[in-house]
């Protein structure tokens, strides 16, 4: 029986250290875990269906603040926002969560910047030899 407890226990334990996104259900973009209801209103661009205290408070369990910093954006005509970071490897750098003057609450999602390997510096143009005069035919004045 206590192998049975033992083995309940783990299995408990490893199922709530499971990020809490994939309990809420929803989806993702870029990695970013959107919740239920999300809906795509242009590239990487996001209506949720929730007011922003609901939706913050959502974030907050998927995105623990101690694993993902948060800064307040400034307010814009009455709009609410803020920057989540991504401190983990993976395809979003950052979200902005905003809510809109009409009370809907986006997320912009930010995808990673892709390094472009730098060219190689140009080869050294060789120098211009100064001109010098050519010789005189000798039958030509």
């Amino acid at each position: 029986m206590r192998i049975f407890a033992g083995t309940l226990l783990a299995i408990v334990f490893a199922s709530s250290s499971f990020s809490s996104a994939r309990a809420a259900g929803g989806f993702k973009a870029r990695g970013f875990f959107l919740p239920d209801g999300a809906v795509k209103v242009d590239e990487d661009r996001y209506r949720l269906p929730q007011p922003w205290e609901e939706a913050v408070k959502w974030y907050r369990a998927t995105y623990p603040p101690a694993k993902f910093p948060r800064h307040t954006l400034r307010n814009q005509a009455g709009v609410r926002a803020m920057h989540i970071v991504n401190t983990a490897p993976g395809e979003w750098d950052g979200a902005n969560l905003y809510e809109t003057p009409r009370g809907e609450v986006r997320v912009f999602v930010m995808g990673k910047i892709e390094k472009v390997p730098e060219p190689s510096p140009p080869l050294p143009v060789p120098a211009k030899k100064a001109e010098q005069q050519r010789p005189r035919k000798s039958g030509n004045p």
